[in-house]
């Protein structure tokens, strides 16, 4: 996971030290937007199909996943580039994140939850296309 393997990595790599935030893996699904173009109905499409097969991830004591604020259930925005959803200029991005080996997952959850999230946004994006 990103605390056991990633982040000691990047640490070694930078020379540099946890920093503060440091913050527990996930338990359940959640979905990273662009923080410079977020699709909160798109998002809010995926999260709904995912909720329905697998657990959506919860805030912290902090209203935060991975250190970052919610944006909404089982949804931060990320600023910067880095992840997937930033090196294109498509409409609808978002980075799925879900880790196997959380306490309420699993391979089988994981699979399933990808696969809801993608019909999800097709159906969002096929409805959206339809009203035009």
């Amino acid at each position: 996971t990103d605390n056991s393997e990633f982040r000691p990595a990047l640490f070694a790599k930078d020379g540099t030290l946890p920093y503060p935030e440091w913050s527990a893996i996930p338990d359940g699904f959640f979905l990273v937007g662009d923080a410079t173009r977020p699709e909160p109905a798109f998002q809010k499409a995926m999260i709904d199909a995912v909720d329905k097969v697998a657990q959506v991830a919860e805030a912290d004591e902090n209203g935060n996943i991975i250190g970052v604020p919610i944006a909404q259930f089982g949804v931060i925005n990320y600023p910067g580039v880095g992840l997937c959803g930033n090196h294109t200029k498509a409409t609808y991005v978002s980075t799925t994140e879900v880790y196997p080996d959380s306490p309420n997952s699993s391979p089988e959850i994981c699979n399933a939850s990808q696969v809801a999230c993608v019909v999800g946004g097709l159906d969002y994006v096929l409805a959206q296309q339809a009203s035009k």
